[in-house]
């Protein structure tokens, strides 16, 4: 399944590209944001290209029940994203703490300068679970997850931007 989704950004790409690496942005966007239960650091790289971070995700408690049958009581999303600095784009994936072999969740992210001190944000997922019977399901309610996930951190980036130039 395809989730294809685009938001405008009041800030440069360099800029946003400079967020989408910060710890503490990351953090906050994801739980204050986004409504996720916790984000840790794992792994940040920006003194080197590609820049590279690992974080690992808590989502909202918020799994249809037989989801939760196959996943267990503690579910975690581990995301890797790098950035080749001078592009346009960058790269990540989502890898669930359980069915890591049958789930699939990859994104590219593009930039594209919209205006004076703007850009638009382009996401495109593609999510895949190979699971006989529920995979379909899972992969709608990983979609709509996306959406709506994707809609609240693009909220949460403006208002931050708003607050950081005001």
């Amino acid at each position: 399944m395809r989730v294809h989704k685009e938001h405008r950004i009041e800030c440069t790409p360099q800029r946003f590209f400079e967020l989408m690496f910060d710890p503490e942005v990351e953090r906050r966007m994801s739980i204050e944001g986004m409504g996720n239960q916790d984000l840790q650091l794992l792994e940040r790289s920006v003194d080197r290209s590609p820049w590279r971070m690992r974080c690992r995700i808590t989502p909202r408690d918020n799994l249809p029940g037989f989801v939760r049958k196959l996943v267990g009581a503690v579910f975690t999303l581990e995301e890797e994203r790098t950035y080749q600095p001078g592009t346009d784009q960058a790269q990540g994936t989502m890898t669930p703490s359980a069915l890591r072999d049958k789930v699939r969740m990859v994104y590219t992210l593009r930039l594209v300068p919209e205006g004076h001190g703007a850009c638009r944000r382009i996401m495109d997922w593609e999510v895949e679970v190979r699971l006989f019977g529920v995979g379909g399901s899972i992969e709608q309610f990983a979609a709509a997850e996306i959406e709506r996930g994707l809609d609240a951190s693009a909220r949460f980036l403006n208002q931050l931007l708003r607050t950081q130039t005001a």
